[in-house]
């Protein structure tokens, strides 16, 4: 009990000292963007994508697994693209972390630092499905990795995982590189073939989705 206490603290204050990391690197917004570090341990690294990888519409999401607009876009828009857009191969759906706070970062861990892409986005479905249970939790690093724990992540791996300089850096460079790109300021924010904008509804975003593939297929 006093390693586990003692690695719940530690994940704490690696937490917080990465998250004022991430606060006061992206405000540098006008920086030229850098290619993010890659972990050299087993995980899933970069763009976690939905359909298929040579569609030649894509829709990127940089999304907070702490944001309450982002779980609802989980739960009511990714299923709706998959359905009409992704299924059938006309659209590839595209997911970055970028993230808010120390918990947005431990759960953006938990869900990377598996051995597979489906098991990372079963993970990210249960995050975001969850959000409230384990945000409201006594202690939220421990309901983040029970989540994780259910494709095989255990409390040890999640700690070793979060500690490593390597991932958290993989993960906060990906959130500052969104900012600089595309001046997120909201999220979750969309970026369709390279033109970034906010949510404003399935149908404005269908609307959308259809213009980029009739001009793709002229």
């Amino acid at each position: 009990m006093r390693i586990f206490a003692a690695c719940r603290q530690a994940i704490v204050l690696i937490c917080f000292s990465v998250v004022a990391v991430t606060l006061a690197v992206a405000a540098h917004a006008q920086q030229l963007s850098t290619p993010e570090t890659i972990p050299d341990r087993e995980g899933v690294w970069g763009d976690i994508v939905y359909g298929d990888p040579s569609a030649r519409v894509e829709l990127i999401e940089y999304g907070s697994l702490t944001c309450p607009h982002c779980a609802s876009f989980s739960a009511e828009v990714l299923p709706r693209l998959q359905e009409d857009f992704i299924k059938n191969g006309k659209l590839r759906f595209v997911f970055r972390n970028f993230v808010r706070d120390r918990y947005d970062l431990a759960a953006a861990v938990a869900s990377r630092c598996l051995s597979s892409e489906d098991a990372t986005k079963r993970t990210l479905k249960a995050l975001f499905a969850e959000q409230q249970d384990w945000l409201q939790a006594q202690n939220p690093f421990a309901a983040i990795a029970e989540i994780a724990g259910r494709e095989g992540l255990d409390q040890e791996e999640f700690s070793s995982c979060l500690s490593e300089q390597s991932v958290r850096k993989h993960i906060v460079e990906m959130t500052q590189n969104g900012a600089k790109l595309y001046d997120i300021k909201g999220i979750p924010t969309l970026v369709l073939n390279g033109t970034s904008f906010g949510f404003n509804g399935y149908d404005a975003l269908k609307e959308r989705i259809n213009q980029a593939i009739a001009k793709i297929e002229q």
